[in-house]
């Protein structure tokens, strides 16, 4: 099973950044091949958070152009998605309280285990150092 990072869905919807042209190709064959992908919830939030930052794009969406993006990749896109369930916090507790987990990646390990958990072999992320430490999957740089 194939998972895609935050950085990946946004940088296919936003036509304006330079990873646009490769980034679009790869959601396009998730897209194409929909039964061999899965995507976190919270992946969504996420995108959802990016598309209305006036940080991060110059013309940002709408609360309803957000949601219409979102619930087109999580409703009609054909891609199985998976969310955090409490289950999963023993786990994440054991990196949690040691002091050598920066708290800065306190997503990442929650986005981790929750792709693990769900069978992800393959995770598709710009940012494949944030994830190398996890060792639960085959991480993959398209734009590298």
């Amino acid at each position: 099973m194939n998972s895609l990072d935050t950085n990946l869905l946004f940088y296919a919807i936003n036509e304006d950044c330079k990873e646009h042209i490769k980034a679009h190709a790869l959601v396009q064959h998730a897209l194409d091949h929909p039964t061999e992908w899965i995507i976190s919830d919270q992946v969504y939030f996420e995108l959802y958070r990016l598309l209305q930052n006036p940080i991060v794009l110059e013309h940002p969406l709408s609360a309803v152009q957000g949601w219409q993006i979102i619930n087109f990749y999580r409703h009609q896109s054909g891609w199985m998605h998976c969310c955090y369930e409490t289950s999963f916090m023993t786990e994440i507790a054991g990196y949690l309280k040691s002091d050598a987990f920066p708290p800065r990646r306190t997503f990442d390990i929650v986005l981790a285990i929750t792709l693990k958990k769900h069978g992800v072999g393959t995770f598709y992320t710009r940012n494949t150092r944030d994830f190398e430490a996890f060792h639960w999957f085959v991480l993959i740089d398209p734009l590298a």
